[in-house]
């Protein structure tokens, strides 16, 4: 699990080039992990940028479907050579096809890419739950796809907003990875539930998301820094939290007799 804000945060490439994805690359020399999406891939380029940022931590974001087991093979086998670290696979994707992709990278001997289920995206809420499966408990709904997809073969889950908790609660050692981050400030775009950076480490979040809020920044940099310096705050203050409430003596009820000596 990531250790500091630089570890934890991962920078969306949500650029439609690749040479515009590489010049963000080179301005966000302080961040070490990037997420690359489908608009990237639609390029046609992605082998190049994968091989452009093999010094870096990689998320490739493409919600990988059921397919056939020969072409997610081919998916697994292209992030395994380029050493990606996480892949998305799609909450529609079967389970038999979840196991046929850990299969595919079991082959190699690898423990790359680690695979993410997205059970419910950050830009929708209830009423969309409820318009597509007549039901509005998003919690419930997340547990019970993420649950059957972990036990499937998944390593981790994307979770958003106050889900984050119910997550860490049910699955306690599992990857969680939160997007849907708008630091103090900034405006929500098109994510219906989302969180600050020091509240999803809070909530229980191991990497961060962020796209818009560092790409249109001003000084793209420095906002990036100061969201790794919230992340290593937040971690900090949780640890004090946790340490000052283990130090704290256990009271014991001791019973006192009244001078008639019965026990009160």
């Amino acid at each position: 699990m990531p250790r500091t804000g630089r570890d934890s945060l991962i920078v969306a490439l949500d650029v439609p080039t690749v040479d515009a994805a590489l010049r963000i690359v080179e301005t966000l020399d302080n961040v070490s992990f990037f997420k690359v999406g489908l608009q990237l891939f639609l390029t046609g380029e992605l082998p190049r940028l994968l091989e452009a940022l093999r010094q870096k931590s990689l998320f490739v974001d493409l919600k990988v479907p059921g397919d056939i087991a020969n072409t997610i093979g081919s998916v697994i086998d292209l992030c395994v050579r380029m050493e990606v670290r996480f892949l998305t696979l799609s909450e529609s994707m079967p389970l038999s096809a979840i196991r046929g992709a850990k299969a595919a990278r079991d082959r190699h001997g690898s423990k790359h890419p680690e695979f993410l289920t997205v059970p419910f995206l950050s830009s929708l809420d209830r009423d969309d739950l409820r318009a597509m499966t007549g039901s509005d408990d998003i919690t419930a709904h997340i547990l019970a796809r993420a649950g059957a997809a972990l036990a499937a073969g998944c390593d981790g889950v994307v979770a958003s907003g106050q889900e984050i908790k119910f997550c860490r609660t049910s699955f306690p050692d599992t990857i969680i990875v939160s997007p849907g981050i708008r630091p103090h400030g900034s405006p929500t775009d098109d994510h219906k539930r989302f969180t600050t950076p020091s509240e999803a480490i809070r909530l229980g979040a191991d990497y961060l998301v962020v796209g818009r809020p560092i790409l249109k920044g001003s000084t793209p940099r420095k906002v990036a820094e100061a969201i790794m310096d919230e992340i290593d705050q937040a971690r900090e203050d949780k640890a004090n939290l946790r340490s000052s409430s283990s130090d704290k003596p256990t009271q014991v009820f001791m019973p006192t007799t009244n001078p008639h000596g019965i026990a009160v």
